[in-house]
């Protein structure tokens, strides 16, 4: 059977020409079901991602089947423009999804091959009435097994005439680091693998923490896709994902009345969110710049830049308002010069798209903590700063110059809270750190304090340079036996320490805390004269004077578990873990475990 292609005719609606009778059933049997894609932290929806539904009636067992039928019989390229279009009908007979993207998956196998209609996929939405800026094409791992140079130049072209790009499946395979970089896609939509029971496992936590950083340095969103509980959902919530899709939030619908605007469900507690001073310093840093649309020519952006000589870049913004990069205006002028502008020929040059001048930018929302703006920051190397969105628009810039001065703010404030003997935050940013844990309900929290036993004894004993070397020392320790990634360690004061930790299991933090206490036993012994050592104990006056035996200096620990979804005010947890501490100096081994429940 002889296929040809799929033409426009002059008011812009397809017809099939030839007999391609594969795709004319195809569309007469397939429908589509939409299920909501939603902002984690306002229930707003953002957009749609549009499923194939009915291919049973074609004799498929899913929708793979169907296309891995098509790209085996050679009618891919001319089924997906015509896939595309039946999804943009649908969706726009949603009043309520009036505005929302709709995301819309690109099997992509063979794409650019010889009369390849999906070459030019942008004249065919457009002579349909839509502007791509609202279409994100979510490249299936079909596509990212069989890229191609020539299907990546392609990608980038639809990137540039204003399509959003999703990696589908992120983690699934090996070459998605690259997309990453070669293509630069809004969007990474992280595979369920990742996300099942993520509240449960703090290895699945930091990896998606870790792609969530990644994309937001690259100037991109993350998509939490298949997201079926309550505890999964806050916990990719706190790994810093932007969106949310699964059964949690809403099923695929067919019924145009199940559209909804947002979910209530899905809204963060605003009382969780208190503002701060250091987010009222954030935002008074960022600058409101004078933003430029992606469709402009560069002789619109010559006269912006003309018409505001204290300019060096600008915001570049889609129809939605999303920031897509910047534009410097040192390339610019370096185009400009070199193409002889002074010329009166040259001037045609002027009417060129712009979309050749955009850079990546790293992007982050207005709500951000400091700590993930100078992470986001200090990734993305020569960045001249970040542009801030609200409800993923654009809100303004917050330049290399002001995250300096909130960063100089912050480490001033640090010093000041900074224990001057061991270097470690001290009792205020301990404080802080109490409060921040609390209301982190999407996981286990584990709040420990450490306590010396003997010390006053030894230092009476040896002096207090000497105590002051065996503080040091437990601060070494810390360090190194417990410190690390999602957690936190601090020096109270004196011999009394505190760790925090917002992931792992209490089993693997209690093997951990057991490991620096016998760390410490074991290396405090070389403070000792060599007859102490020996005897294994010292004499010294107690608090009221009396002569007695005091054992070698050892720690008593204890830990405090407030289980997931169990809120707790700060100053019981403080309560909890004083009363707790006299039941580790009472106890046997030196090491009590408690556990809050809800």
């Amino acid at each position: 059977m002889e296929t040809t292609h799929q033409q426009i005719d002059e008011v812009g609606e397809f017809y099939l020409a030839g007999d391609s009778e594969y795709v004319a059933r195809t569309l007469d049997a397939v429908r589509y079901a939409f299920q909501p894609i939603v902002d984690f932290d306002t229930g707003v929806v953002y957009g749609h991602e549009a499923l194939i539904r009915n291919v049973d009636q074609l004799g498929f067992s899913s929708p793979a089947d169907m296309l891995n039928h098509a790209a085996q019989h050679n009618y891919l390229a001319d089924l997906e423009p015509q896939l595309l279009m039946m999804a943009l009908e649908y969706h726009r007979k949603f009043q309520k999804a009036c505005g929302s993207k709709l995301f819309f998956n690109v099997d992509g196998r063979g794409l650019g091959l010889a009369d390849d209609p999906r070459m030019d996929l942008t004249a065919i939405v457009r002579a349909n009435g839509h502007d791509p800026s609202q279409i994100c094409l979510e490249l299936s791992e079909n596509h990212q097994d069989n890229q191609s140079g020539l299907s990546d130049h392609i990608l980038k072209n639809l990137r540039r005439d204003g399509f959003m790009l999703a990696l589908d499946h992120f983690g699934q395979g090996f070459s998605e680091l690259r997309l990453i970089h070669d293509l630069g896609p809004q969007y990474i939509k992280i595979d369920h693998f990742f996300l099942k029971d993520i509240d449960k496992d703090p290895r699945q936590k930091l990896f998606v923490t870790t792609v969530a950083n990644l994309a937001h340095v690259l100037g991109a969103r993350v998509i939490a896709g298949g997201v079926e509980t309550e505890g999964e959902f806050k916990a990719c919530r706190d790994a810093g994902c932007d969106l949310v899709q699964g059964y949690y939030v809403a099923r695929p619908f067919t019924d145009k009345s199940h559209a909804r605007l947002f979910y209530d469900h899905i809204r963060t507690d605003l009382a969780q969110n208190k503002k701060t001073e250091e987010e009222r310093k954030i935002k008074e840093g960022i600058q409101t710049l004078p933003s430029v649309s992606s469709s402009a020519s560069i002789s619109e952006l010559v006269d912006l830049f003309i018409a505001d000589q204290n300019l060096s870049l600008l915001p570049v913004l889609d129809t939605n308002s999303e920031p897509r990069g910047l534009i410097h205006e040192r390339d610019l002028k370096a185009y400009l010069y070199a193409a002889g502008f002074a010329d009166e020929g040259h001037k045609l040059a002027l009417d060129l798209p712009l979309h050749n001048f955009i850079r990546s930018c790293p992007i982050a929302d207005i709500n951000s903590d400091i700590d993930t703006l100078l992470v986001t920051f200090a990734s993305s190397l020569s960045s001249d700063g970040i542009i801030i969105t609200e409800d993923f628009r654009y809100a303004g810039f917050l330049s290399a110059t002001s995250l300096l001065k909130i960063l100089q703010d912050k480490r001033l404030e640090e010093a000041q809270d900074q224990n001057p003997l061991t270097g470690l935050p001290g009792n205020g940013a301990i404080r802080r750190y109490i409060d921040k844990a609390a209301h982190a309900r999407s996981t286990a929290r584990h709040f420990c304090y450490f306590d010396f036993d003997n010390f006053k004894p030894f230092n009476d004993t040896y002096g207090y340079p000497q105590g002051d070397r065996v503080i040091t020392l437990f601060s070494e320790l810390m360090q190194r036996h417990i410190c690390g990634i999602g957690t936190f360690c601090g020096h109270i004061g004196g011999d009394d320490f505190f760790a925090g930790f917002m992931m792992g299991e209490q089993d693997e933090i209690a093997e951990r805390l057991l490991t620096l206490k016998r760390a410490f036993k074991s290396d405090v012994e070389s403070f000792y004269a060599p007859e102490h050592r020996k005897q294994g104990y010292i004499q010294a006056s107690d608090r009221y004077g009396a002569a007695r035996t005091f054992a070698l200096l050892d720690c008593s620990i204890s830990m405090i578990t407030v289980e997931p979804e169990t809120g707790l005010p700060v100053d019981r947890i403080n309560t909890e873990i004083a009363s707790l501490k006299r039941a580790a100096k009472r106890s046997d081994d030196g090491f009590v475990v408690k556990t809050l429940a809800a």
